[in-house]
């Protein structure tokens, strides 16, 4: 047994206690015997404690091609293999001669990262025995007697293991102990709680899990933070509903960045990182990462640091684990617009009511949000005939007002034979079609003979033999309190309860052909005209019932579910985090594979194609595990009206962009009842307007809220001056949506977010981590600082080595320009946001539509600030269809300012295109900040017509004019070459 002898007894029956099951040590864990899988809080899991296993000497190694094989004394074996120069991959598995053949991950879709062109492997004779691997860029120590791994680069340690004691393992457990020093901070981590960026000095877990407005309550009303921990939305240690164990280590110096890496470990059951929290022990200049099972399996991506403007030791480091767990893909433009949804939204008529007040109120908005009130009494992919009744005709109303929609997808099918009238008669094709329902026991309803799939999980427990018998989840949707005039019988209750939800089978979403059934269910609400899946309840999410006594609200940890990467059926506790990925990864390969089908090109009237024929996927999905950016976006789950939710904002995205997710936000306003709620449960004014504003400037823009406990939410039900200063915000968004756009496009490229932390852009300047946690860019320019606390003051700090513009979206007179390297007070009432925008830099702004789509032409101006050269990549695509990703069907853009003795240029160079032209003929120049009329501009080498602003607006053809008052040069360019350079001469000086 792997138990040291002098602590052996207390260690396995403590960790039994914890759901840690022993296993013989000469082989894998074929079967399980110990049933008593749980959650174990952070203080719980203890690798930095006596009497764990350690690898110590190292007897044997054997170097393959680019992996070494390092056995012990006892025939356990770490294989170290390199992924290119600067990437390497370690594992371990806990028991004897274990097998490396299969990479088993759901999150890795590449281990080539480069080519190697120098590998020297040498062994030296100091410290009992040292392998030195050369890889050209990184030098890799690995000790041998003890075992410990330290990688190098330029003869600067980058990481390396606590000496003697690094990777351990006691039972299934495992685990990996590395320095820390004071200078290394700690971003990623995907979506964690906390108003911190740095996560050092926390101790952290990964358990996709139910956590209503993050209170850390568990079914039984237990903490599933340790007792000394409040909980709530500050704290990191909070299991919340997405899983991402990648960590950006960064080492800061006085003056720059001196170092970055990444490391993520692939582990899909829980899994920690303790940064040197001292929360049951000393853990002092040291962090570690391990799991309760499976593998430790763990990959180290190091920056190279060419510090020129596109890339620097944390984009490499970002590029690098982009090219292991894939890209993501464009997302239809509308995404990026302000979405409003609504538990509550009960029915056609609110719902319609909702779409023309936006309208009428003159807001911008491109989605509407319905959520399980849309279906018929919880039967997933349908819709009620009695409260949404025509519903693709409502669909083509909306559509006509500008509006996209998106239903909430759970992953439960309910067993309930009732439908919302009572009858049951009525199909239900998802589960009829497969099932033979036992109305009187669900859980023994038998399979058709000519079922093509049987998807929903067994009711087989760990170390039990299989039963036929079906597992029933009990799904709950809350209380309806009175305000939704319809009911949803169950045959306890025909008459209906006020209690909502559904009981339920869920599917086997770690099978493939599970997953394909999966994806084919949507092909209904796709002909009816849906845009978009919220993919919702991801854990998943269900709470206690007579099958499921288990109280971390979720499935059954001893529940065995069929795992794709081993292709065996496991416990669900060794493979928990992997149902999210797998259910969204369904969604999205099934709704793609439906819309480019055959069946959808032609089957509209006269064999023309339908509504969603081609269209691009998007997905905005409540959890996942690493990987799950290749599908979709996320929001941050279930939020309270409270300062500490919009002060975990700006972080929480920021991490969660840092973690190779681009896409993400939170329900803005909150989505349930807090401390900043007041009379009707309505979300305070002040903080409301504070999370639009900010929110404007985050990547997923949704107001979300539970409208059976809240009045409303919609910014155009408060009083004056709330409306008027989120429309502002709202308005500002719209504009910037190329921008967005285009830095989307950048991150399905290299990997770098659409919101950046400052520290991404500005590796020269130590002083941006002090000011990191709620400030951040937009793409590499625009410099963003909302206000996150009840607060009229905010102090802003602009990075050093530039000069900042106060930024104004209507291109106006600039002011003086800021100098970077110092901290400037702001007064800011509620309708200000506090943004700068760097000297030098291209903008590009659109004119203002109330939705995506609506103009026909949305004239582009490029705002080009004073300053030093610079350059800006454009991306240009219809917005809507897969005809760029399927076909390559777009236009990449290269804009670059080339300052010159008494002239301005700005060139553009198309660098890709293809079978795509867009809707503008022209497009706009606008140079600010020119104290002088220029002497002439050309385009091209041929000079062009200046004329006054009305002949302007009208021209058909090149154009300029100049703005004396808000001095600038405004300059209309057709589109009409591959290359276009706009020279502006001005008069000598006197």
């Amino acid at each position: 047994m792997l138990i040291d002898e002098q602590n052996g007894s207390e260690l396995q029956n403590g960790l039994n206690d914890l759901g840690v099951s022993v296993q013989p040590a000469e082989q894998a864990p074929a079967t399980v015997n110990d049933t008593n899988f749980q959650f174990v809080q952070v203080n719980e899991f203890q690798p930095n404690a006596d009497g764990w296993n350690t690898i110590g000497q190292i007897i044997d190694h054997k170097v393959v091609g680019h992996d070494i094989y390092l056995t012990n004394t006892n025939q356990y074996q770490v294989k170290v293999s390199f992924l290119s120069p600067s990437a390497l991959r370690v594992r371990f598995k806990p028991y004897r001669y274990p097998n490396y053949e299969k990479n088993n991950s759901y999150t890795v879709v590449n281990h080539d990262l480069g080519n190697i062109d120098k590998f020297e492997v040498s062994e030296l004779d100091q410290d009992g025995g040292t392998l030195k691997i050369d890889t050209g860029v990184l030098q890799v120590y690995i000790g041998l007697n003890p075992y410990g791994i330290s990688v190098q680069k330029d003869g600067k340690v980058i990481t390396e293991d606590t000496y003697g004691k690094n990777i351990v393992f006691s039972n299934e457990a495992i685990a990996n102990l590395k320095k820390c020093p004071d200078s290394e901070s700690f971003y990623g981590f995907g979506e964690k709680a906390g108003d911190q960026l740095d996560k050092k000095k926390f101790s952290l877990t990964f358990f996709n899990y139910d956590n209503f407005t993050y209170n850390d309550i568990d079914a039984n009303g237990g903490k599933v933070v340790p007792e000394n921990n409040e909980g709530g939305p500050l704290n990191p240690s909070s299991p919340l509903y997405n899983s991402m164990p990648f960590a950006l280590a960064v080492g800061k110096g006085n003056e720059n960045i001196e170092y970055a890496y990444g490391l993520f470990f692939d582990n899909v059951s829980q899994s920690y990182f303790n940064l040197g929290s001292n929360d049951y022990s000393n853990m002092d200049g040291k962090y570690y990462f391990g799991a309760l099972y499976g593998e430790l399996d763990y990959y180290i991506m190091v920056g190279n640091e060419q510090n020129d403007e596109t890339t620097n030791a944390v984009t490499d480091v970002l590029n690098q684990y982009a090219e292991l767990s894939g890209k993501s893909s464009m997302p239809p433009m509308y995404a990026f617009g302000y979405q409003q949804g609504c538990y509550g939204y009960y029915d056609r008529w609110i719902l319609m009511s909702i779409a023309q007040a936006y309208r009428a109120a003159n807001i911008p908005i491109d989605g509407l949000h319905i959520d399980v009130d849309f279906q018929n009494n919880y039967r997933t992919f349908t819709n009620s005939e009695n409260k949404f009744p025509n519903v693709g005709e409502m669909f083509d109303t909306l559509h006509d007002l500008g509006y996209k929609c998106s239903t909430n997808i759970t992953g439960i099918i309910t067993a309930n034979p009732l439908d919302e009238n009572g009858n049951t008669d009525t199909p239900y094709p998802t589960r009829d079609s497969i099932l033979n329902l036992n109305d009187q026991n669900a859980a023994i309803s038998e399979y058709k003979e000519d079922a093509p799939v049987q998807p929903f999980i067994f009711n087989t427990r760990a170390g039990e033999a299989p039963t036929p018998n079906i597992f029933i989840a009990n799904e709950s949707y809350g209380v309806d309190t009175g305000l939704n005039p319809f009911k949803y019988p169950t045959p306890a209750q025909p008459e209906g309860t006020n209690e909502l939800g559904t009981y339920g089978f869920y599917s086997d979403m770690g099978d493939p052909k599970v997953q394909e059934w999966w994806g084919e269910q949507y092909d209904y609400l796709l002909k009816k005209g849906l845009d978009m899946i919220w993919q919702d309840m991801t854990c998943p999410a269900v709470v206690p019932n007579f099958d499921n006594g288990n109280p971390d609200k979720t499935l059954p940890l001893n529940l065995m579910m069929y795992d794709k990467v081993t292709e065996e059926y496991q416990p669900n506790a060794k493979i928990h985090n992997s149902f999210a990925l797998n259910l969204v990864q369904a969604t999205f390969e099934g709704i793609k594979k439906l819309k480019l089908s055959e069946e959808f090109k032609t089957g509209g009237d006269n064999g023309q194609p339908l509504y969603n024929y081609n269209k691009r996927n998007f997905i905005i999905s409540r959890g996942g595990f690493a990987g799950v950016h290749r599908y979709a976006g996320i929001w941050t789950g279930d939020s309270a009206s409270s300062w500490d939710f919009l002060a975990i904002n700006v972080p929480e995205v920021l991490n969660v962009g840092l973690s190779g997710l681009p896409i993400s936000g939170c329900d803005i306003g909150g989505f349930a009842n807090g401390s900043g709620s007041e009379e009707g449960g309505v979300t305070n004014y002040e903080l409301f307007t504070r999370w639009i504003t900010a929110g404007a400037f985050l990547p997923w823009y949704r107001n979300h809220y539970d409208g059976y406990t809240k009045t409303f939410q919609e910014p155009y039900r408060f009083g004056t001056p709330v409306p008027e200063n989120c429309r502002k915000y709202i308005n500002i968004r719209y504009r910037l949506l190329q921008l967005f756009y285009d830095s989307m496009y950048e991150n399905t490229q290299t990997g770098m977010p659409i919101c950046r932390a400052m520290f991404v852009n500005e590796v020269n300047d130590p002083s941006v981590f002090d000011y990191a946690d709620h400030q951040f860019f937009i793409g590499k320019d625009l410099l963003v600082a909302p206000v996150i606390n009840q607060n009229w003051m905010r102090d802003v700090y602009l990075p050093s080595g530039s000069n900042w513009y106060v930024f104004d979206i209507e291109g106006g007179k600039l002011p003086e320009p800021t100098q970077g390297g110092q901290v400037y007070s702001w007064y800011v009432p509620l309708d200000l946001v506090p943004v700068y925008i760097r000297e030098g830099a291209i903008l590009p702004v659109r004119e203002l539509e109330q939705y995506v789509g609506q103009k026909d032409n949305n004239i582009m101006t490029f705002y080009i600030y004073p300053g030093p050269e610079s350059s800006y990549q454009l991306y240009q695509d219809d917005k809507t269809t897969m005809d760029a990703e399927e076909q390559g069907e777009y236009r990449v853009t290269e804009v670059m300012t080339m300052n010159g003795n008494g002239s301005k240029q700005v060139n553009f160079k198309r660098v890709y295109e293809k079978n795509y032209v867009p809707n503008e003929k022209y497009f706009q120049v606008k140079l600010l900040g020119n104290l002088v009329c220029p002497e002439s501009v050309s385009i091209n080498g041929k000079q062009i017509s200046k004329m006054d602003l009305a002949d302007f607006d009208s021209a058909t053809s090149n154009a300029w004019y100049y703005d004396s008052d808000n001095e600038f040069v405004m300059v209309k360019v057709e589109d009409n070459a591959s290359e276009l350079n706009v020279f502006v001469a001005y008069p000598d000086a006197e």
